[in-house]
């Protein structure tokens, strides 16, 4: 039995005896595979109570809460800004103005914008009871996996060990920050374990780091590229240059393009089948050495980077079109997966290959 406690800031009589039939309704439904229990609360002030006493799996905002009898949807904000900068779990903001939002909060799969009249409660909750069904908030939230990997870090590593940074005079304190910072999440990633990659993990969506960096893909010019420039070279230097001149692109070609007969398979073709045969050694890069898959993420259309069709292009020039929107960051491929694809390209060029025999020849001389 999993238990959803969801967090309501509501002023409305109306509305909260709404959200209290329709949870009564759903948890019969749910026959104890899921219990949604309701925390009702009117005001600001005892939303914020709420916040720092417990953890939540949802939280429904009316953004306009009764101030001195005058309609404001300041407190709504504020409570809001609450969970939107100190708290992980998705939040919903209820109101018929949406224009009174606030500018600062940027909608998505765990922040979005319902009006009174056109909420789907069925649809809200079940939506809620998926996300928590992927354990994401037993790993981000405050109590979770990840509050638990740093406290072992902290404890076994960090604290026998942070000597060696606070006698270090060669790095000022951001330079050490930084380095602790990477070794602590070092340490995070040997907690898990190998296992099968969701296709999901390939990218860092949107990409991080404030300019182009290796790794990135880009649209440029219609086409898909992947940046493959040497990060040594491309980081920009404290003197704001880079130690390379040009911007080196590899073409992502359409599997449509490149996997014979690829137009000919469906979601439900057969494993047995030769197409769907051919394109899997694409997708486990046992196909052609010069292509190296990349898998599907939401926009992210899955391709092939073709390590022989390549440009490079020069620093300013992709700057300035970066700022023109002529060039557009989509992604990052992470680091586990950004190692192998380099290592490739590397091994790609740097065969040597050995020169031909005749073999009829070598043949009659082994038994000459």
């Amino acid at each position: 039995m999993a238990i959803i406690d969801i967090l309501i800031v509501e002023n409305d009589p109306n509305d909260i005896q709404a959200y209290q039939d329709t949870i009564r309704t759903l948890n019969m439904e749910y026959d104890g595979d899921h219990v949604i229990n309701p925390v009702v609360k009117t005001t600001e002030e005892e939303g914020l109570k709420e916040l720092e006493e417990k953890e939540w799996s949802a939280a429904f905002i009316d953004l306009k809460l009764s101030t001195e009898d005058i309609l404001s949807a300041e407190e709504g904000n504020n409570l809001v800004n609450q969970i939107y900068t100190k708290r992980r779990f998705p939040v919903y903001i209820i109101t018929n103005t949406p224009g009174d939002v606030s500018p600062d909060f940027i909608q998505s799969d765990f922040l979005r914008i319902k009006t009174k009249d056109g909420i789907d409660y069925n649809e809200v909750f079940s939506d809620i009871i998926k996300i928590q069904e992927t354990g994401i908030l037993k790993i981000i939230g405050k109590q979770g996996q990840i509050e638990k990997y740093l406290d072992k870090i902290f404890w076994d590593n960090l604290s026998t060990s942070i000597d060696l940074w606070s006698k270090d005079n060669s790095r000022n304190s951001e330079q050490k920050e930084k380095s602790l910072l990477r070794y602590t999440i070092l340490h995070m990633l040997e907690y898990l374990d190998e296992a099968k990659y969701h296709p999901s993990e390939f990218y860092i969506t949107k990409p991080i780091k404030e300019n182009i960096f290796t790794g990135d893909i880009v649209e440029y010019l219609g086409t898909r590229y992947i940046v493959l420039t040497p990060s040594c070279d491309i980081v920009i230097r404290h003197d704001g240059t880079r130690n390379t001149r040009r911007i080196l692109f590899c073409k992502i070609k359409e599997l449509k393009n490149e996997v014979e007969n690829y137009q000919l398979l469906t979601r439900e073709t057969s494993a047995n089948n030769r197409n769907r045969a051919r394109l899997n050694r694409f997708i486990q890069n046992n196909s052609k050495s010069n292509f190296h898959f990349i898998p599907r993420h939401n926009d992210i259309e899955a391709g092939l980077i073709d390590f022989q069709d390549k440009t490079t292009v020069g620093v300013r020039a992709v700057e300035r079109k970066l700022e023109k929107g002529e060039c557009k960051r989509i992604a990052t491929v992470s680091m586990p997966f950004l190692k192998d694809i380099i290592s490739r390209y590397s091994n790609y060029y740097s065969r040597q290959g050995s020169p031909d025999f005749n073999s009829d020849e070598v043949y009659s001389s082994i038994f000459n």
